[in-house]
Formats: structure tokens, C-alpha cells, sequence
């Protein structure tokens, strides 16, 4: 079945629990700011500005643990996210940005010669934030459209999450496909980037030490919330029933998920450090182990 590129990521993105657009409307994204603002399920919040949109992605996030869309123009479009986009970087946030190009027959990087730009309001953006996201790309090939979008999902959900970005030039946004071209992505293609797992000795070494501590706490970070173990982290300060400590700020004091009490104490509020990435499976571990 023919379909226009851009309705038929509109409704992707949806299909996949995509649910918010933070975006400022642009001609570089014309087709996409069309589609995004037609499509059933997708509720588009107009911004000021671009930085705007992104932080209010991020802020989207951390209240309802969603991925959030992002959508600009291209040129000052794009660089106008990158605070936010950094933001969500440093602090593991996942978010797809998607941004507006100009057609790709027209930019520098077709073109193949040493120029900074050829087109009207031109920037090669995906070389910039390859620094602050977990996949950058610029879409030249409509049978690729499927597979980029997949790999960028995956990638924003899986192991450490952070935001990623897609590139969409206006030839692409526009063109008509069969959907029975598209290219899908398999997520064993990254099975040597996967995270470590978490060891016997790894879980042993922490149960020794928690044993040992003569006044333990449990210093909790923002990666037990990024990661969805809130309840399961609740579990454990229960079970071992010892005080817990948060970072002022880690998340709105509303959400429920903010405060985890023991029987033992109430919230002791310290600077917390930086979580590894095998946290949440440690802690899984450790539940099959304490109880």
C-alpha cells in the first residue's frame, strides 16, 4: 500500500506509545508539521522556541516516564534544541527528536564538495549532536525510513537512555512509498553494545557489604526512576530496612514514585552519585537473593 512518508510516521510513532509532539513549526518540517498536527492520538504542544520544546520534552519525561517527540525546522530549528538535547543527554532522558531538512538533492553533503552550506537555511545537523545523542542520522533513502525510526526507538529505551535524532529531508517527508519496501531494524544487530550483566560476584560483594555496614543507607539515584524500578526499589528498602536517601530535585515532589520511606527512618536528603548502568538488573538480582 502507497502512503506519504510523513502520515505514515505520524501514525508509526503512535503505534509505538508516542503520545506528545513539543514542537515549533517550520517550512524545513512542512510535511511532518502536517502530519503531526493531523494525526489521531498525537497531541502537539506549540512552543516559543526550540530550546523550549526540548526541555519541555524532558520535563515530560521525568513526570510520566513516556518517550516524547520532538519536532523542528532545520538551519537555527535544529541548533536552537541542543540545551535541551544536552540536558537529556547528561541526565539519561530518552527523546526522539526529529528534525526538518532541506531536500537532500540540494545540500552540501550531496553535493560532495567542500562548502558549508548550498541550500536556503542549510545546516548538517546529525554531525553535531552525534556528541549528545545515542543515534544520529539523516534519512537520503525512503526504503530506510522504517528501520531508522526503529533503531533510534530501540536505542532511546535500551541499556543507558538518552535522546536520539533523525534528520528528514523535505524530498523524504514528501515522497510516496509501498510499504512493503521499508527495511525493518533487528535489535540483534547491537548485541555486542549491550550493557554488562550484573555477576553472582558483583550481587555478592553488595550483600556482604550491606551486612557489614554498621549504619547503611541506601543512596538512590534518578536511574531507578529513568529505569522503571521505582516500586521494585521499594521492595528492597522494605526488605533490608534501612533508611533511604534521593537527590532534592530528582524528580517533581507530585509523582508518586519521589519519595520511598522504610520502617526504619524517614528520608534522609543527600547528594546522590552516579548510578551504573546495571543497577536495576542488580537490584533484581538481589531480590532473588534476600528473598
Amino acid at each position: 500500500m502507497k502512503v506519504k512518508i510523513s502520515d505514515w510516521i505520524a501514525q508509526f510513532l503512535v503505534e509505538q506509545g508516542i503520545r506528545y509532539n513539543f514542537t515549533v513549526p517550520g517550512g524545513g518540517a512542512m510535511h511532518l508539521n502536517v502530519s503531526f498536527g493531523h494525526q489521531e492520538g498525537l497531541t502537539n504542544i506549540f512552543m516559543q522556541h526550540e530550546q523550549s520544546a526540548a526541555i519541555a520534552a524532558e520535563g515530560y519525561y521525568r513526570v510520566h516516564n513516556e518517550l516524547p517527540l520532538v519536532c523542528c525546522t532545520t538551519g537555527p530549528g535544529g541548533t536552537n534544541t541542543l540545551t535541551g538535547v544536552l540536558g537529556a543527554w547528561l541526565d539519561s532522558i530518552p527523546m526522539l527528536v526529529i528534525s526538518g531538512q532541506i531536500r537532500y538533492a540540494t545540500t552540501a553533503r550531496a553535493a560532495g564538495i567542500p562548502v558549508r552550506a548550498m541550500g536556503d537555511q542549510e545546516y548538517d545537523i546529525t554531525p553535531m549532536v552525534a556528541h549528545m545523542t545515542k543515534y544520529a542520522e539523516m534519512i537520503i533513502d525512503p526504503k530506510t525510513v522504517k528501520y531508522h525510526i526503529e533503531k533510534a526507538l530501540y536505542l532511546a529505551k535500551h541499556g543507558r537512555p538518552g535522546p536520539v535524532w533523525l534528520d528528514v529531508p523535505l524530498d523524504i517527508q514528501g515522497g510516496y512509498i509501498d510499504t512493503d519496501e521499508f527495511i525493518s531494524f533487528d535489535p540483534a544487530e547491537l548485541k555486542d553494545e549491550e550493557p554488562p550483566k550484573t555477576t553472582q560476584e558483583q550481587i555478592a560483594e553488595v550483600i556482604a557489604k550491606v551486612k557489614a555496614a554498621k549504619r547503611p543507607v541506601l543512596n538512590v539515584g534518578n536511574g531507578i526512576h529513568i529505569a522503571d524500578s521505582v516500586d521494585l526499589m521499594r521492595k528492597v528498602a522494605a526488605k533490608l530496612n534501612i533508611p533511604v536517601a534521593m537527590r532534592v530535585g530528582v524528580t517533581p515532589v507530585p509523582i508518586p514514585n519521589t519519595m520511598v520511606k522504610t520502617d526504619a527512618a524517614d528520608n534522609t536528603w543527600l547528594e546522590t552519585a552516579r548510578e551504573d548502568r546495571w543497577l536495576p538488573d542488580l537490584i533484581k538480582d538481589l531480590m532473588d537473593d534476600l528473598i
